[in-house]
């Protein structure tokens, strides 16, 4: 059964809100059948991309006949970006832009009712990891830039009705003393930002324990390996602030965002605003569980709605019983990035992999990876890094990566200044820990 409480209005779209009512799983399907259908319809009769790219499409009858449907190309939606906008530029009123961390930043317009929408979205996401209106919740995220995450945020906690402080991803000193100040309950940031605020915190004996945080909501960087277990990163976190982790994930195209609920078993899909699939390298879909891109349409958004949106984010759906109760599909962690797929010497991995790696050296203080080609079809990784310590580590980490990878990248030391120097020259607005060269 599926929970519900009533119909939610965006436009020409009907979506049921996840509250109160039950459904049954015929029902659900219809409503997604519907809804995928009212998609097609809308996007064919107003997106001068879709009105060609769709030529000849019939309505559904069943929702897996979606996979004889035309994939949405992230190169098509970068190339053609006024072809998408389905409303007219007067009934725009905010423009949110991606990080560029794989590719020029893209435009996502989105008009008031697309607002809504969000708002919802994220009223979704922080109810699935049980904040309520008596929590206060520091947003340790990037409020402007063209950032959605921290408008999506901000107006999320608004509709769960509670405390917003909206500090920013500011010093490690600010956050710790506005939180203590407020007694804030909850904390959304991204996952590296808050291990250096708990390294500062251990620098200077605050004690981060004993504060009012329960919850610590992540976005940007996955803190679960393929299992959902706490990957490195995930369990110094998770020991340093001695509190409950929810991982998200979200993408600015989408204008989505799914988030964890206390089982840690992936996040909750939001069946009335979101179709997801997931494909192998031939474009066909993989059974439950089995590794592939994430592919999204959206439903209810009005002025760029995406059909068959090829994410490039390689994932799986969890499909078997959550311990919350909840019976909606979730998506697993994300494993790595389709365009950053690595071939070292007979070895093929992501990024993440490395990462990994990297994140159980205590002792590391910053690096960034990155990766170039040598044009035979192999990749070439360089790794700069540096220690909290003058003791150089890096033969302990050649054994380290050679050991758990097969791999042996090359190390070389740098300050954490030329590192910064490196991460900010992908995107000034998000410190990337990978740079892709090739």
């Amino acid at each position: 059964m599926y929970i519900f409480e009533t119909i939610f209005l965006v436009k020409e779209f009907h979506l049921p809100i996840s509250i109160e009512l039950s459904f049954s799983y015929e029902q659900v399907q219809k409503i997604l059948l519907d809804n995928f259908n009212t998609s097609l319809d809308f996007c064919k009769r107003l997106s001068p991309y879709y009105k060609d790219h769709l030529q000849g499409v019939a309505p559904l009858n069943d929702l897996a006949d979606c996979r004889l449907l035309p994939f949405t190309e992230k190169d098509a939606f970068a190339q053609n970006q006024d072809a998408f906008l389905c409303v007219a530029e007067e009934e725009v009123v905010d423009i949110s832009t991606t990080s560029g961390s794989t590719g020029a930043p893209l435009l996502v317009k989105l008009t008031p009712k697309d607002l809504e929408r969000l708002a919802y979205n994220e009223f979704l996401s922080f109810s699935r990891a049980g904040l309520t209106s008596q929590d206060r919740v520091l947003l340790a995220v990037t409020q402007d830039k063209c950032f959605i995450a921290g408008l999506a945020c901000f107006s999320g906690l608004q509709r769960v009705g509670a405390t917003a402080i909206r500090v920013g991803p500011t010093s490690p000193e600010m956050l710790l003393s506005l939180g203590r100040k407020v007694n804030a309950t909850a904390i959304v940031g991204v996952p590296s930002y808050l291990l250096r605020v708990s390294d500062y915190a251990k620098a200077i004996q605050f004690p981060l324990k004993n504060q009012c945080i329960e919850k610590l909501l992540l976005i940007g960087e996955p803190i679960r390996n393929q299992n959902f277990s706490l990957n490195s990163l995930g369990a110094r976190l998770k020991e340093a602030w001695g509190c409950c982790l929810y991982s998200t994930y979200g993408s600015t195209e989408l204008q989505t965002s799914f988030c964890e609920c206390a089982q840690g078993q992936g996040g909750h899909l939001h069946p009335e605003l979101v179709h997801v699939e997931i494909i192998d390298d031939d474009g066909l879909p993989v059974m439950p569980g089995e590794i592939g891109e994430v592919v999204v349409t959206t439903f209810g958004v009005e002025a760029m709605p995406l059909i068959r949106y090829k994410t490039g984010d390689i994932s799986f759906l969890a499909t078997n019983a959550c311990g919350c109760g909840l019976k909606t599909p979730r998506l697993g962690p994300i494993i790595g990035r389709k365009k950053q797929k690595l071939k070292i010497k007979g070895t093929t991995l992501y990024p993440q992999a490395i990462i990994n790696v990297l994140d159980e050296m205590l002792d590391l203080e910053d690096y960034v990876i990155v990766i170039t080609s040598t044009g035979d079809m192999v990749d070439h990784v360089e790794i700069r890094l540096c220690f909290r310590s003058s003791h150089d580590l890096t033969d302990l980490l050649k054994e380290r990566l050679k050991g758990q990878l097969k791999i042996s990248p090359d190390l070389m030391l740098s300050s954490t200044a030329e590192i910064m120097q490196i991460k900010s020259s992908v995107s000034e607005r998000k410190k990337t820990k990978i740079v892709d060269r090739r």
